[in-house]
């Protein structure tokens, strides 16, 4: 008798009609049950990725380089028996299920650059200024609940090929000096802004820090993010960042 594992590595590919004639009997309410669920669980042939078959180390190897994980099936249990993200933000740690999804092409990487702040500006203790970044390859506009469909759905391409996404401000408090040697703690931050939408609809993303901030020393960075919130992933490995970050002053 086959079993369900079994089945369900080759299920995928068949219709529902082809599954309820190959499992017997015909009939049997559990069967039925799971052959209509072998379209939804069950990978199909034409997205198995044989590359991770391989560790990667029988081509030529370079100084550091670590032997890759395998699975013959997408890694698609990976996650069976941990705590599943399921569209949460889990701070103890999680682990997450859901493909990566759609990769832009190099000529459609995203980029950043801030365009306010600018480095080492010295601004007034507790004013309004505005944060400013300007993206290329960033499809703007796509901004899903962040407190359910956390990275709850694979990055997607626009039309033109692009990331569809948003980007994300964060400023934090460098302490004494704009050239600390430790680097800041990532939960602790004094400002943090989520921006669906681009100002002028050219890749210009803004906001503002309503209030300004007290005397000391700043980093503020941007993030571009995929619609569910994850960090964007680019094709290759060697790039420019899609991120950037400023250092000022307030009242110094």
């Amino acid at each position: 008798m086959l079993s369900w594992g079994f089945l369900c590595l080759f299920l995928g590919s068949i219709t529902l009609s082809d599954a309820r004639g190959l499992l017997k009997p015909k009939g049997d309410p559990v069967i039925e049950l799971r052959a209509a669920a072998a379209s939804v669980t069950c990978l199909s042939a034409n997205a198995l990725q044989t590359g991770s078959n391989s560790n990667g180390q029988a081509t030529t190897l370079v100084s550091g380089q670590t032997p890759s994980a395998t699975n013959g099936a997408n890694f698609i249990n990976f996650c069976a028996g941990e705590v599943l993200t399921n569209g949460l933000q889990i701070a103890t740690g999680s682990c997450n299920g859901v493909v990566m999804g759609k990769i832009p092409s190099t000529s459609n990487m995203v980029s950043s650059i801030l365009i306010s702040p600018t480095p080492g500006q010295k601004m007034k203790a507790n004013e309004t200024f505005e944060i400013r970044v300007q993206t290329s390859g960033l499809s703007a506009g796509g901004f899903t609940n962040e407190d359910s469909t956390y990275y709850a759905a694979p990055q997607d391409l626009s039309s033109d090929g692009l990331i569809i996404g948003h980007a994300h401000f964060a400023i934090q408090d460098l302490g004494k000096t704009l050239t600390p040697t430790a680097p800041p703690d990532p939960t602790d931050f004094v400002f943090f802004a989520a921006v669906p939408g681009t100002a002028d609809g050219k890749g210009l993303f803004a906001t503002n820090v309503t209030g300004g901030l007290p005397a000391g020393n700043y980093r503020v960075c941007s993030m571009a993010s995929a619609a569910n919130h994850q960090p964007v992933v680019m094709p290759v490995a060697q790039r420019g960042s899609q991120d950037d970050c400023q250092k000022f002053t307030v009242g110094k």
